[in-house]
Parts: structure tokens; C-alpha cells; sequence
């Protein structure tokens, strides 16, 4: 698989390394002025933080996806020096009522390590993934994301659509659209 964006073309073999500012200008954390690795990845590269983060008391198949199997999902990863895993996601096509029209991906299992939060990790992960959409013809990306972290999203250029509603075991939720430019 190789993913073309503004800096060239990554495949699952290749880091993606990228400097980009969040959307809303604002830079954070201490290293976000140096290169920082993004991979595309195997489930398994990233099933254990998904897992540890997002669903920490229920066996570990509950943090494996049916499309995780998409013959075109994408599991993005941000990993340190020593190859561990600090922050994934994972995006697949798949269309949403709330982006009519669009060629719609959707992310799930975002999940950035406790010691890691803050940082700016999950949204250069966000980022990354966002333009791997655009490159490959996606025109919105949308996501089932947690009431708690409804301002992480907002600030990367997400609405948010409907009423909030429940995800069990997660917990409350809203729809996020995100028009990709």
C-alpha cells in the first residue's frame, strides 16, 4: 500500500515523518518541533493499546474490529525510538448520513498512551491520518467519538451532528464530521 500526500508517498514499510501544526495553529509539547514517525501498521502493531486504553476491563477481542479486516483499512501508529507503540488509529471507508455525497472514511480505536496525552500525539496521528484520506479520494472523515473528548475533535475541524447517545461499554457519544480540504 502506498499513500501518497504533501510530503511525498509512505507505504507499510516506509515511517511517515511529518512536522505539521494543528489546524488551529497552536503548537504543543515538548518535542513538537522535531520529526515525529508515523506508521502505517498490522492490527496487531497497535491491538494491545487499543485494547489497554479503550477497553481495559473486557477481554481483549473486544477491542478487535470487524473492519479491521477492510481490504482498505489503514491502522496508523506513532512509535518511539524503541518501536513501542504511543498512539494508533484505525480508517476504512464508509459512508455517514451526515456527509451526504462525500466519499466518506470513518476512524475508530484512537487511543494515545496515558503517559503520552497532552502532548500533541493523537492529533498529528489525526492529522496524518486525514491527509492518508484526502490522498486516497476521501472528501469527509467522521467518527463515533466519546462526549469527553468532543473539544480534542472541534479543534481539529470537527463538528459534531445529532444528539449525544450511548456506545456500551464506552459511554456517551456524539457523531464528528470533518470536511477534508
Amino acid at each position: 500500500m502506498v499513500i501518497e500526500d504533501t510530503l511525498g508517498s509512505w507505504s507499510d514499510e516506509t515511517p511517515f515523518v511529518t512536522t505539521s501544526r494543528r489546524r488551529d495553529g497552536w503548537r504543543r509539547g515538548p518535542d513538537w518541533h522535531t520529526g515525529v514517525v508515523i506508521s502505517a501498521v498490522p492490527r496487531a502493531a497497535i491491538l494491545a493499546l487499543r485494547h489497554a486504553v479503550l477497553r481495559p476491563n473486557l477481554p481483549i477481542e473486544t477491542a478487535m474490529y470487524p473492519e479491521d479486516d477492510h481490504p482498505e483499512v489503514l491502522h496508523l501508529a506513532r512509535v518511539d525510538e524503541a518501536g513501542a507503540v504511543l498512539s494508533c488509529v484505525t480508517f476504512f471507508p464508509e459512508p455517514t448520513r451526515y456527509a451526504p455525497g462525500a466519499v466518506a472514511w470513518r476512524f475508530r480505536g484512537m487511543a494515545t498512551a496515558a503517559d503520552q496525552r497532552n502532548r500533541g500525539i493523537g492529533g498529528q496521528l489525526l492529522e496524518a491520518g486525514v491527509t492518508a484520506v484526502a490522498a486516497r479520494g476521501g472528501t469527509a472523515v467522521w467518527c463515533n467519538g466519546r462526549v469527553a473528548a468532543a473539544e480534542f475533535y472541534r479543534r481539529h475541524g470537527f463538528v459534531s451532528h445529532g444528539e449525544v447517545f450511548e456506545l456500551v461499554p464506552a459511554g456517551p457519544h456524539y457523531v464528528f464530521v470533518r470536511v477534508v480540504d
